[in-house]
């Protein structure tokens, strides 16, 4: 008995332990069924998600920018390949290490490169862009060295290209990435290029296109293996300008070395055929990769290379302003044709004494003669005569005083000083000196090139005011139109047609009659203008060339076809420096007709 029990009891014991181990086992396969359904179906997406994440590759693909073209289909900017550096976050295992290589490498600052990654959370996939324009020797360098630098990836993507540096910087503007600021509009997404300034900036909506992109498949270093899927971008639109390259150029080269601007209008629908701001800024200096010291040189440059001076500098008019003196006179019938007086070069008034800018004077002139010589004298008279209202009036229905409305910012109204008898800004009660002063286009009164453009468009024509246009329209990459624009008047100047006649004849003799814009004469065009010569407040009692040089013109003087004004700031005389720049555009403009005439044509 004692046998069978202990058999008994150790068959008992087994069976425990089995029980046991059974228990145990049951147990721990309920557990991996347990955390087997954890896995697959409460984590399985976000598991799958992961994997696909660290095989698959999301790199956007930029949509290239629009191309703006001039009036015949010339481009006037365009796009080009270039290398691009980024960084990967969510690849970057040991991104201390990696950013000091590449900032060795590529002489970058470490900060910069910090700075790149602290706006995007580190897990992001997404591609941050550091440094774009990278050259051939730097792309190089960084493919040499890929496996070393996990998360770092060199992309291909389209950069503005433009004829010069500054070929009509102000005009067209420039791109740069989205700033912080302009991020907070919640319109861009990090890294999108957008237009800062000019036609870019106007037009950036048509400009920019739609980005694509595509899905890689890489491997375990993070080097592509295969496009699995591709998004075509869509290119931007399109845009037909009214600007005309040849005669842009022309301008730029006329201006060279000078502080100023010209404007080129055609007088028949207000288009500008050109527009130049003189100094210029680098137009792919401030588009790529551009230090904060170097934008603040640029911004404190005391020649101001930023400001559009066409249509943000206020300048006093000078003589080109007698135009207007004299319309009103010879409208309002206070001045006639046949008026004479005597100029010995000085006028006085109480105990003040004007002075002609001719010494000795210009000795007995009609009003015809005193707009071909620029007479003061006949003009201190004459502006006494017509009053500070009237001329006031005709001056701003001639479009000084208000913006012209062209499609660019910053845009300055300029000043008509004289207001119901009193002086604009200080409020004092108007003098009769303040009268003479604005007479031949001094003392407060202020106008911008593009304003006189207008003016003489209007004198051109016979007085319409054109609201300036700078944009025919923008096509869509299927051809449809996005946006177009026609010409638009937006005032007119009611003159008699012989006042209208008077004044063309007059200035027409300024240039072809040895009157003050001799300098502006082509054999063959029938060039009408105006100089000025617009004094300014010299810093010391020794400085030189304060003067501001005007001449605003038209061509043919009967039949106009385009208008041109140029100021130089500070240059000297209207008729010595700013005409023979006119000459220049006209040139130019008129080439095939020139030379014509230089080869004994009939022109």
């Amino acid at each position: 008995m004692d046998l069978a029990g202990e058999s008994t009891a150790r068959r008992e014991a087994w069976r425990r332990r089995v029980l046991s181990l059974a228990a145990a086992v049951a147990v721990a396969f309920v557990g991996l069924l347990g955390q087997l359904w954890y896995l697959q179906v409460l984590e399985g997406g976000k598991l799958q998600e992961l994997s696909e994440k660290n095989r698959i590759r999301i790199r956007p693909v930029a949509a290239p920018r629009g191309i703006l073209f001039d009036r015949n289909g010339l481009a006037l900017v365009d796009n080009r390949p270039a290398f691009t550096l980024s960084l990967i976050p969510r690849e970057m295992d040991d991104r201390d290490t990696v950013l000091a290589r590449l900032s060795v490498l590529l002489k970058i600052p470490m900060r910069e490169l910090e700075e790149a990654l602290e706006r995007v959370p580190p897990e992001s996939f997404r591609p941050v862009r550091v440094r774009r324009g990278l050259t051939l020797e730097e792309v190089t360098k960084v493919e040499e060295r890929k496996l070393e630098l996990p998360g770092v990836v060199v992309e291909v993507e389209p950069q503005r290209v433009y004829p010069t540096s500054t070929f009509a910087a102000h005009l067209l503007g420039y791109v740069r990435e989205v700033s912080d600021e302009q991020m907070k509009q919640g319109r861009y997404r990090r890294g999108d290029m957008i237009g800062q300034s000019g036609l870019e900036r106007m037009l950036d909506e048509y400009l920019r296109g739609r980005d694509g992109g595509e899905r890689i498949e890489v491997d375990a270093l993070g080097r592509p293996v295969q496009v699995m899927r591709r998004e075509e971008p869509d290119p931007g639109a399109q845009v037909i300008t009214t600007v005309d390259r040849r005669i842009q150029e022309a301008a730029e080269r006329a201006m060279a070395g000078r502080a100023g601007a010209v404007v080129v209008m055609d007088p028949r629908n207000g288009d500008v055929l050109a527009l130049t701001s003189s100094p210029a800024f680098a137009l792919d200096r401030l588009t790529g990769n551009l230090e904060k010291e170097d934008w603040l040189k640029v911004v404190r440059d005391p020649l101001t290379p930023l400001m559009n001076r066409a249509l943000q500098s206020q300048y006093a008019p000078g003589s080109v302003f007698k135009v207007i003196v004299a319309a009103a006179g010879l409208q309002e019938g206070s001045l006639t044709p046949m008026d004479r007086t005597y100029c010995n070069g000085e006028f006085h008034l109480g105990r003040w004494t004007f002075k002609d800018w001719k010494e000795g004077g210009h000795g007995h002139v009609d009003t015809r003669a005193a707009l071909v010589q620029s007479c003061n004298i006949f003009f201190y008279q004459s502006g006494l005569k017509v009053g500070p209202a009237a001329i006031a009036r005709y001056a701003l229905d001639f479009g000084l005083g208000a913006p012209t409305g062209v499609d660019l910012g910053g845009e300055r109204p300029g000043l008509v000083p004289f207001l119901d008898g009193r002086r604009r800004g200080d409020g004092r009660g108007w003098q009769a000196g303040d009268t003479v002063n604005m007479s031949i286009g001094q003392g407060q009164l202020l106008v911008t090139p593009m304003q006189v453009a207008r003016m003489m468009a209007a004198v051109a024509n016979g007085g319409v005011l054109w609201r300036p246009r700078l944009v025919q329209r923008v096509e869509r990459v299927d051809g449809t139109f996005a946006y177009s624009s026609s010409s638009k008047m937006t005032g007119r100047v009611d003159l008699s047609p012989v006042v209208w006649a008077f004044l063309r004849q007059a200035l027409s003799g300024v240039v072809n009659e040895g009157g003050t814009g001799a300098a502006a004469r082509i054999p063959g065009v029938d060039v009408a203008g105006k100089t000025g010569t617009a004094q300014t407040v010299a810093k010391s009692s020794s400085a030189k060339g304060q003067d501001h040089a005007w001449f605003a013109s038209f061509a043919p003087a009967h039949d106009a076809e385009v208008v041109v004004v140029v100021l130089v700031e500070r240059g000297g005389k209207g008729g010595q420096v700013a005409a023979p720049i006119a000459r220049q555009v006209y040139q130019a403009i008129f080439l095939e007709k020139v030379a014509m005439v230089s080869l004994g044509g009939d022109g």
